[in-house]
């Protein structure tokens, strides 16, 4: 990452810190990681050669084009500058990406013919289209060129184990691909999880707590150089140089340091389950289900047939541990009710390969993830897709399985009664819980969606050292949430049963399109006991697809017409955002009729589009006109840049939204939801981490002496006021994680999100 970042400062003559050609570490830091995982999956299907991904059994491409052949070269002295700047390493890699990408077919070769006749292989590659080797995924990296000792240093350390301890165990031994599981590289990759990238702007020394040892790939603490007088020697980090002496570990101004994170941990719950209790979990949760859903039909052809509709869930998936193993278990199961049911038995020898096709039939349609951190959901898409490698080269496609969102903080299909915000005591809607309203269930008149009410826990911020450095905005946001939450007039309830109605015609309209653009990007499939069904379409067709159809007008988006979902999604994200709202913009809260109109506009009637006259513009997907068509006519035209100029509150909840990600599980999955009431499993091991609000852990990244040393309150206090006054741009970040954090706490506790938690 270090040497990419720096190339690119050096071409473009620009900063890499700020301005116009500053460098995005956490961008740079996930194209890293695609690029890992890239190695990662040719390491696997070069060690797998039953599955002909890659074409192993040529020579050419053996010696020429693999993995394999620069594995050889790890271990050579490169000792001349020539030899260690040089690009072969980056090259070979660049253009075995390619060949993975594209494919090769030695017809497109003038001399393939006589390559045959001469006796040499002329190999075919088949192309994987896929989102792990697009180059577009990696546009920085793209313009690097990595020099040979860099490339043969990560291929060295991908490829050998640890040094030992002494004798026998200090060698290095090879990694053997074939042989590890999924679960196990599950416990590193997860890892990378919780690690931080940043540039140095300055030469940075480290600290740690007194006491403890150094760890180079534990958490870091760092500060400049004219803060170190404010640390022990006991606290300093001292590494010995070439000549054995002892100096302060520091890294130059323009390093880019990645390392773990312990807050960013802790916040993200990234911790690994060791596989003999995820195989034990999947195994006991899997018997139950197979007791309800299986034992009760009458012969084995049904259960096999009732296998592959079961759907599974992991709502903090990671790196899909659980999900991999229930596919693992799912694949047995039908297996031996296929056998069962027809009478016949899969010969040894074809086992494992029947398994892999059921394995890949249950990972492109059964499972589904959610995860707060982006780039879990590329490492699951990694980890599913390597779990269920099989030799057909079938390529799954997770855009609808796997999201990015928090699973705790959403809006819900849950409603009041018509009469519940005009009361006072105890039958207000802020002493009780909504009922739930199924999706496909027909809404009773006069019921009120939960997500157009306020609530009184919404930006309710009550710390004492919040509230004493912003009195006056914490006094503004009381009086707004007094004034907010007042009973409702019978014309605001009748406004409420308006939008509530057409709530219900937008999430019909989308659990449809949704269950359509599911069936239309799911690949034919043919496995053992059941023929192919469908039609298969491109990589491209279904990205498109989705970006059009499910998240059109979204900013990026060059259609004009906002979707159901996109419309739907807006107004629960609105209602999430009160929780979250920033004490630096109380002014900006809505009022009762604001916020009403807010959504009517949104929810309601057309805005007016951005576009100049004359100019062409595009209202519906490409991918299905028609439907798009049928949609404009029956809800209007509702164009978010519009929406947002006219309405700029609209546009701060969108804006928090994307902070905070919100997910709301019958929106993202409204067709599973309305067919099937939700999902059959629900999988996992979340570590229950109480969410607590820690003046110190956010500003100890700034720092380090609110983390490695124990302070008293007041001694906390002095010091968070020292560094307020030495860093005046760490208040608001400071501020921020604090309205996250308490916001959390307030939705968690709130009767009308999890009443289940009242007195918990």
């Amino acid at each position: 990452m270090h040497r990419a970042a720096r190339q690119r400062g050096r071409r473009q003559k620009k900063s890499l810190y700020s301005g116009e050609g500053a460098l995005d570490p956490g961008e740079l830091s996930l194209e890293c990681l695609r690029y890992l995982y890239r190695l990662l999956f040719l390491f696997y299907i070069e060690a797998r050669p039953e599955l002909h991904y890659a074409p192993v059994a040529s020579e050419t491409y053996l010696k020429g084009y693999s993995l394999e052949h620069l594995r050889e070269l790890e271990l050579m002295p490169l000792t001349s500058e020539a030899e260690r700047g040089g690009r072969y390493f980056h090259d070979s890699l660049d253009r075995l990406f390619h060949l993975v990408h594209e494919g090769y077919q030695p017809k497109q070769d003038l001399f393939a013919e006589q390559s045959r006749q001469t006796g040499r292989d002329a190999f075919e590659m088949q192309a994987l289209k896929s989102h792990l080797f697009d180059p577009t995924r990696t546009p920085r990296l793209n313009r690097v060129v990595f020099p040979n000792h860099l490339l043969q240093q990560v291929i060295r350390l991908m490829s050998l184990s640890q040094e030992g301890g002494s004798g026998a165990r200090k060698r290095r031994g090879r990694i053997f691909y074939a042989q590890l599981g999924i679960n196990q590289l599950g416990a590193v990759y997860e890892a990378l999880l919780s690690y931080r990238g940043f540039f140095a702007t300055t030469d940075l020394y480290e600290v740690k707590p007194k006491g403890e040892r150094w760890d180079p790939i534990g958490i870091g603490f760092f500060v400049k150089a004219e803060a170190l007088s404010d640390y022990a020697e006991e606290e300093k980090v001292f590494l010995r140089d070439e000549a054995g002496h002892q100096k302060l570990l520091m890294h130059p101004k323009g390093s880019f340091i990645y390392r773990l994170a312990g807050r960013d941990r802790q916040k993200s719950a990234s911790c690994y389950t060791p596989e003999v209790l995820t195989r034990s979990l999947v195994k006991y949760a899997l018997k139950a289900l197979y007791k309800e859903q299986l034992d009760p039909l009458p012969d084995d052809a049904a259960r096999a047939e009732r296998v592959l509709s079961l759907t599974v869930c992991e709502p903090a998936m990671g790196s899909v541990a659980f999900l991999n193993e229930a596919i693992n278990q799912l694949a047995d199961q039908y297996l031996q009710l296929v056998q069962s049911a027809s009478g016949t038995r899969i010969p040894q020898q074809d086992y494992a390969r029947e398994k892999q096709q059921v394995k890949m039939y249950l990972a492109d349609q059964n499972v589904f993830g959610v995860d707060s951190n982006p780039v879990a959901v590329e490492l699951a898409e990694v980890s599913l897709w390597l779990n269920a490698l099989s030799a057909d080269r079938f390529v799954p496609w997770f855009g609808l399985q796997l999201h990015h969102g928090n699973s705790l903080i959403g809006a819900r299909r849950e409603v009041y009664r018509r009469a519940q915000p005009g009361h006072t005591r105890d039958g207000s809607w802020l002493k009780t819980a909504p009922e739930r309203l199924p999706l496909g269930q027909t809404r009773p008149q006069g019921r009120i969606w939960h997500f157009l009410l306020p609530d009184a826990g919404m930006a309710k911020y009550t710390a004492r050292d919040v509230r004493a450095l912003y009195p006056n905005q914490i006094r503004s946001i009381e009086s707004w949430r007094r004034q907010f939450t007042r009973p409702f007039s019978q014309d605001h309830i009748a406004r409420l049963e308006k939008l509530s109605a057409r709530i219900v015609e937008l999430w019909d309209h989308h659990a449809a399109n949704l269950a359509e653009l599911r069936r239309r990007t799911t690949d034919p499939y043919a496995i053992r006991g059941r023929a192919a069904r469908g039609e298969r379409t491109s990589l491209e067709y279904k990205d498109t697809a989705m970006d059009q159809e499910l998240l059109a007008n979204e900013l990026a988006n060059e259609l004009e017409n906002a979707s159901a979902y996109r419309r739907l999604k807006l107004a629960m994200d609105y209602w999430c955002a009160l929780w979250f709202w920033p004490i630096a913009a109380a002014a900006e809260l809505p009022e009762r009729d604001e916020w009403l109109l807010n959504l009517e506009n949104l929810l309601l009637g057309d805005t007016v589009a951005t576009h100049c006259v004359g100019e062409p513009i595009q209202l519906y997907a490409a991918t299905n006109p028609e439907a798009g068509r049928r949609f404009m006519d029956k809800f209007g035209v509702v164009n978010f840049k519009g929406l947002f100029a006219a309405f700029p509150r609209l546009a701060m909840a969108d804006g928090i939204a994307r902070r905070r990600k919100f997910f709301h599980w019958e929106l993202a999955f409204a067709d599973i939801f309305r067919d099937r009431g939700g999902f059959d499993l629900i999988l996992g091991n979340p570590p229950w981490i109480k969410v607590e609000w820690s003046s110190g852990d956010m500003l100890g990244d700034y720092e380090p002496r609110f983390v490695i040393r124990k302070l008293t309150a007041p001694q906390l206090a002095r010091l968070r006021d020292e560094t307020f006054e030495r860093i005046p741009a760490l208040k608001p970040g400071w501020t921020e994680e604090f309205e996250e954090s308490e916001g959390t706490q307030n939705f968690l506790n709130a009767q009308v999100n999890y009443p289940q938690l009242r007195g918990v």
